[in-house]
């Protein structure tokens, strides 16, 4: 039996190569630098995940309200560049940045544990892994968003607009 590394909050981020739509690539330690001293969140998706579908436009909401400010937000795609794109457009308009971990090796979904999308992890400025979920909780949304602006004495944004009817819970 392969003995798995701490996966938890406080522990270092595993380093990862990501590439990058346009052509080139970047790893974890270059998306951390990219992001100037705020955390960064890592939304994992594939664009034929129902649950993605379903997260997507809040993972916008989020970046909207916190982006750069309060946390730089990548969309970590396991599909290819164009199909990537689409999705961005078609759910949410996303305005946050990509990068890709297409199949068949999925060498940075591998090195993140991800074993459901959409995933999220939340990596410090120090590189240290801060919150790691699978799927879609509108509590643990809320919470995100609650943590980063506290996190940075920012104005508390809902990311789920009061009255939206989106459902509590869906796994990836």
């Amino acid at each position: 039996m392969v003995s798995r590394p701490a996966f938890a909050p406080g522990t270092p981020a595993p380093s990862a190569a990501f590439a990058r739509p346009g052509g080139g690539s970047v790893t974890t330690e270059g998306l951390l630098a990219e992001a100037n001293g705020l955390p960064l969140l890592l939304a994992f998706f594939k664009t034929s995940c129902p649950t993605c579908r379903l997260a997507w436009p809040y993972v916008q909401r989020l970046h909207a309200a916190y982006g750069g400010t309060g946390a730089k937000v990548v969309g970590v795609s396991q599909n290819g560049a164009a199909e990537s794109e689409d999705f961005f457009e078609e759910f949410g308009k996303a305005t946050f940045d990509l990068v890709l971990d297409p199949e068949p090796e999925f060498a940075a979904s591998n090195a993140f544990y991800v074993e459901a999308v959409p995933h999220f992890v939340l990596i410090s400025p120090a590189g240290l892994l801060e919150e790691i979920f699978a799927g879609w909780s509108k509590a643990k949304m809320e919470a995100l968003g609650e943590r980063l602006a506290l996190a940075r004495s920012l104005a508390r944004i809902p990311v789920v607009p009061p009255g939206d009817l989106v459902r509590d819970f869906q796994s990836g």
